[in-house]
Protein backbone atom coordinates (compact mmCIF):
# COMPACT_ATOMS: atom_id res chain seq x y z
CA UNK A 1 0.00 0.00 0.00
CA UNK A 2 1.34 3.71 -1.00
CA UNK A 3 2.05 5.63 2.22
CA UNK A 4 1.55 9.00 0.15
CA UNK A 5 -1.86 10.19 -1.56
CA UNK A 6 -1.31 12.70 -4.73
CA UNK A 7 -3.09 16.10 -4.18
CA UNK A 8 -5.46 16.80 -7.30
CA UNK A 9 -4.35 19.67 -9.32
CA UNK A 10 -0.96 19.93 -7.09
CA UNK A 11 1.33 18.04 -8.38
CA UNK A 12 3.89 18.56 -6.28
CA UNK A 13 1.47 18.12 -3.09
CA UNK A 14 1.11 14.75 -1.23
CA UNK A 15 -0.53 13.62 1.74
CA UNK A 16 1.09 11.26 4.30
CA UNK A 17 -1.31 8.54 4.94
CA UNK A 18 -0.33 7.89 8.56
CA UNK A 19 0.22 11.48 9.59
CA UNK A 20 -2.02 13.09 7.62
CA UNK A 21 0.82 15.47 6.46
CA UNK A 22 0.73 17.45 3.36
CA UNK A 23 3.85 17.41 1.99
CA UNK A 24 6.53 19.36 -1.22
CA UNK A 25 7.93 16.37 -3.32
CA UNK A 26 9.44 19.14 -5.37
CA UNK A 27 13.61 18.84 -4.40
CA UNK A 28 14.30 21.85 -6.98
CA UNK A 29 11.54 24.04 -4.86
CA UNK A 30 13.11 22.40 -1.28
CA UNK A 31 16.92 23.02 -2.11
CA UNK A 32 15.90 26.69 -3.16
CA UNK A 33 13.70 27.12 0.11
CA UNK A 34 16.70 25.80 1.66
CA UNK A 35 18.83 28.08 0.21
CA UNK A 36 16.89 30.86 1.12
CA UNK A 37 16.58 30.16 4.91
CA UNK A 38 20.44 29.52 4.94
CA UNK A 39 20.64 33.62 3.10
CA UNK A 40 18.16 35.19 6.12
CA UNK A 41 19.93 33.51 8.73
CA UNK A 42 23.53 34.84 7.77
CA UNK A 43 21.65 38.34 6.87
CA UNK A 44 20.37 38.24 10.61
CA UNK A 45 24.00 37.51 12.00
CA UNK A 46 25.83 39.82 9.87
CA UNK A 47 22.80 42.46 11.21
CA UNK A 48 23.19 41.01 15.14
CA UNK A 49 27.00 41.86 14.37
CA UNK A 50 26.60 45.20 12.91
CA UNK A 51 24.39 46.50 15.96
CA UNK A 52 27.49 44.81 17.98
CA UNK A 53 29.59 47.08 16.74
CA UNK A 54 27.76 50.02 16.69
CA UNK A 55 26.89 49.59 20.59
CA UNK A 56 30.75 49.06 20.95
CA UNK A 57 31.47 52.25 19.13
CA UNK A 58 29.08 54.34 20.50
CA UNK A 59 30.00 53.20 24.44
CA UNK A 60 33.94 54.32 22.93
CA UNK A 61 32.77 57.62 21.84
CA UNK A 62 31.20 58.16 25.26
CA UNK A 63 34.13 57.14 26.98
CA UNK A 64 35.85 59.94 25.02
CA UNK A 65 33.79 62.60 25.71
CA UNK A 66 33.84 61.62 29.03
CA UNK A 67 37.59 61.55 29.53
CA UNK A 68 38.01 64.75 27.84
CA UNK A 69 35.43 66.29 30.56
CA UNK A 70 37.70 65.31 33.02
CA UNK A 71 40.59 65.76 30.92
Amino acid sequence: MMRYQKIDGHPYLVRDKNSGAILNINREEIQKKKQQRLKSLQKDKEIEILKNDVSEIKNLLQQLLENNKHG
